[in-house]
C-alpha cells in the first residue's frame, strides 16, 4: 500500500511555512516548520523532508504550493529539478490561489487566516485528491514567457497612455479624429508636437503643411493635399482653448508622446527577441493565417506543455473562454457570462490572435460574421469571444499533433 508524504508550502517573499500530513486519519501535522524563501532555506527544506521519509518509510512525496508570481517560481523549480530527495516519486503542484481558498471555505467556516493554517489547508488540499496537472518545467518556454508577459504589460501601458492623450487631445482639437485612423502613427504625433494650438494649424500654409505630411509620413501618403485640406478643417471646426489651458494641455501631452514613443520603441526590441526565441522553439500555430511570431509565442508560453491537456476544452478553461451555467429545475438561463478565473494573459493572445485571424482566414471570418448576427448586445465582444474559443480547439490539435494548418476545414481537429 502506497504511504505517502503530503507537503503543504506557503510561500512569501521572505519565508516558506511548511506542514506535513501523512495518509492517515489524524488532522494532526507530523513537521510544521518554516524556511527562508533563498537557495540555502529550499536546501534546509530538502533535508528536513528526507530526514522526515527515513523516519516514516514515504515512498511517495507531493508537494503543494499556491501560485504566487515570482515568489513560488524558484521554489516550484528547485522541487521539480534540483533537489534530490530520498525517494524517487516526487511531484509538485500548484494550486490557484482560488482553489485553496474555496477548499477553506467549503470545509472550515471560520478559518484563520495565518501562513501556519494556510500550509495546512494546501497540504490538505493535496491529501483530498482530484489534483491539476503536476508542475513542469521548460526552461525555453519560461523564458519566452518572460518575454511575451513583458510584451503584454507595454502594452496595457500604451492603451492607458494613449486613452490619457486621446483625453487631452479632444481638449487641443476636438476634430482631429476625423482625419488619422491611427492617431499614434509618426505622423500623427509629429502632427501633435508641431503645432500648439487648433489656430496654428487651421492657420498654417497649405504647402508648409503637405511638406510637412510627406516629410514625417516618408511618401506613404496618397494624396497629403487631401490629408492637409483635411487636417485644416478639422482645425477650423474644433473648439478653441484659453491660452493658459492651452499651454498646460501641450506640457501634458508632449509627456504622454515621450512616454508612448519610449513604450513603442521598447515594444520593438521585445519583438525581434521574441521572434528569435520561438525559432529554437518546435511548433506551428505560425502556419495559421494571421497568427503571427508574437501571438503565437503569447499562446504556447501560456499554455505550457500541451500534453498536460486531454482536451481543447482545459486550455480554452484555462484562458477563461468558458461560460458559467445558470440553470434551476426547468429554468436554464439563455445569456450567461465568461468565467471570472482564468489567465488572463493567455486570453488576451488568444483574443487578438483571433481578431487578427478572422481578417485572413475566411473559415474564421465566416464563423465571426454569423456569431455577430446573433445578439443584440455586445455583438463585437461576443463574436470575438467564441471566434477565440474557436481558435483554441485549432490550437490544441496543432500543437498536439505538431501539423501545420490546413486552410478552409482541412484539419481533422480533435474532439
Amino acid at each position: 500500500m502506497s504511504n505517502p508524504l503530503f507537503v503543504g508550502i506557503d510561500i512569501s517573499s521572505k519565508d516558506n511555512v511548511v506542514c506535513c500530513l501523512s495518509n492517515d486519519d489524524e488532522k494532526r501535522p507530523i513537521s510544521r516548520f518554516s524556511v527562508f524563501n533563498n537557495r540555502p532555506g529550499i536546501f534546509e527544506l530538502k533535508d528536513r523532508i528526507n530526514q522526515l521519509v527515513s523516519k516514516h518509510d514515504f515512498d511517495r512525496i507531493l508537494f503543494g504550493l499556491e501560485h504566487t508570481g515570482c515568489y513560488s517560481t524558484h521554489a516550484a523549480i528547485y522541487l521539480h529539478r534540483h533537489l534530490d530527495f530520498a525517494c524517487p516519486d516526487v511531484k509538485v503542484y500548484m494550486f490557484n490561489p482560488s482553489l485553496i481558498k474555496e477548499f477553506k471555505k467549503a470545509h472550515f467556516l471560520d478559518a484563520p487566516k495565518n501562513d501556519r493554517f494556510d500550509a495546512w489547508y494546501i497540504a490538505a488540499r493535496l491529501k483530498s485528491g482530484y489534483l491539476p496537472h503536476p508542475f513542469t518545467w521548460s526552461e525555453p518556454l519560461m523564458a519566452l514567457q518572460r518575454l511575451t508577459r513583458a510584451r503584454y504589460h507595454l502594452m496595457q501601458a500604451l492603451v492607458r497612455e494613449a486613452n490619457f492623450l486621446m483625453s487631452n487631445l479632444y481638449l487641443k482639437c476636438s476634430d482631429y479624429s476625423l482625419v488619422f485612423s491611427n492617431k499614434l502613427s509618426a505622423t500623427s504625433l509629429a502632427v501633435l508636437e508641431e503645432f500648439e494650438s487648433a489656430e496654428a494649424l487651421a492657420d498654417a500654409s497649405l504647402d508648409d503643411l503637405m511638406e510637412f505630411l510627406i516629410q514625417h509620413g516618408k511618401n506613404r501618403f496618397d494624396d497629403p493635399q487631401a490629408v492637409a485640406k483635411q487636417l485644416q478643417k478639422a482645425a477650423r471646426s474644433s473648439y478653441r482653448l484659453p491660452k493658459a489651458m492651452s499651454d498646460s494641455v501641450n506640457l501634458a501631452m508632449a509627456s504622454s508622446i515621450r512616454v508612448i514613443r519610449t513604450i513603442q520603441e521598447q515594444l520593438q526590441s521585445l519583438k525581434k527577441a521574441i521572434e528569435d526565441h520561438l525559432k529554437t522553439i518546435p511548433q506551428t500555430l505560425d502556419s495559421v493565417p494571421g497568427i503571427g511570431p508574437i501571438f503565437a509565442s503569447g499562446i504556447i508560453a501560456e499554455i505550457g506543455d500541451i500534453h498536460q491537456f486531454d482536451s481543447h476544452k482545459q486550455v480554452a478553461k484555462l484562458a477563461g473562454l468558458a461560460w458559467t451555467q445558470n440553470q434551476s429545475g426547468d429554468f436554464t438561463a439563455s445569456s450567461t457570462r465568461l468565467i471570472r478565473s482564468g489567465n488572463r494573459i493567455l486570453r488576451y493572445y488568444l483574443i487578438e490572435a483571433a481578431s487578427s485571424v478572422r481578417v485572413h482566414d475566411p473559415v474564421f471570418a465566416e464563423y465571426y460574421a454569423m456569431k455577430k448576427a446573433e445578439p443584440k448586445q455586445y455583438a463585437h465582444k461576443r463574436a470575438l469571444a467564441l471566434t477565440a474559443r474557436k481558435l483554441v480547439r485549432l490550437v490544441f490539435f496543432l500543437l498536439k499533433s505538431n501539423q501545420l494548418y490546413q486552410p478552409k476545414g482541412g484539419n481533422r481537429q480533435l474532439n
